[in-house]
């Protein structure tokens, strides 16, 4: 995961600012005159999954997706994720619990594109908090009182609370919310594990090879250097597959030699 910056890249897309304004307003009507049983068919998906938010998400992300990083767009259209879930929550084991948060469904900074399986395979509608007794049930509570265990990838600096070691996601200082981000969305799933082992060893090889370069070929040396160098420069665009693992790769292996 690496921090999405939405409101630097983009303007919120304007049918959030109409047609989700007014479907939030409906649906707290709805709330206070005794609705509580939200399903998936009560929320439009025309507007939260409209070609607008989706196509301005998928520029923002560099259509990839906002917990495992991966590219997705050359084998999945992706889905438009809540990250507070919009129909019914679940906090451990227990059944779904409604409502969800319903007046955060069409919110610019509750949408963000995921991949199918960290989202329907993993994320689901999970969404734990620190202490669940501060959890907003209503749109008549505060949301900012709340400590999800989830990393917000719009609000927070993911990379200090999640780093790599190889191509494993690791918890910085053994963090209770690194830690279970990386557990329940399936970041260190294997066959994404062996996804990124893929790309990194291309990266180690050439950062080897590098490092021992004999001195008494210079030219050559500093070509494969500079290689070295595009990918450390690679490793700081938000747009790179798995850039956090990059970035903690060379943060552990600097190009001083």
């Amino acid at each position: 995961m690496i921090r999405i910056r939405k409101k630097a890249a983009a303007p919120i897309p304007s049918i959030l600012e109409t047609k989700g304004k007014e479907g939030i307003e409906a649906l707290k009507v709805r709330y206070d005159n005794g609705e509580r049983d939200f399903k998936s068919k009560d929320f439009d998906s025309g507007i939260y999954g409209n070609k607008e938010v989706k196509n301005s998400l998928i520029e923002i992300q560099n259509y990839k997706c906002c917990f495992c990083e991966s590219i997705i767009g050359h084998i999945s259209y992706g889905d438009v994720e809540h990250f507070r879930p919009k129909a019914g929550w679940v906090q451990g084991n227990e059944k779904l619990n409604k409502p969800g948060y319903y007046w955060l469904a069409y919110e610019w900074d509750n949408l963000f594109l995921s991949c199918q399986i960290c989202n329907q395979r993993n994320k689901k509608s999970l969404f734990p908090l620190l202490n669940p007794a501060q959890r907003a049930l209503s749109h008549h509570n505060d949301i900012e009182i709340e400590q999800p265990v989830f990393i917000h990838p719009g609000r927070e600096e993911v990379e200090t609370l999640i780093t790599f070691r190889e191509e494993i996601p690791v918890p910085v200082d053994s963090n209770e919310r690194g830690k279970a981000t990386i557990e329940l969305l399936g970041l260190d799933r294997e066959i994404l594990n062996e996804q990124r082992r893929k790309t990194l060893n291309m990266v180690r090889d050439i950062y080897e090879l590098a490092k021992v370069f004999p001195d008494d070929e210079p030219q050559l040396k500093q070509e494969v250097i500079n290689i070295v160098k595009k990918y450390v420069d690679a490793s700081l665009l938000d747009e790179t597959e798995y850039a956090s693992m990059f970035r903690a790769f060379f943060r552990d292996n600097p190009v001083d030699f």
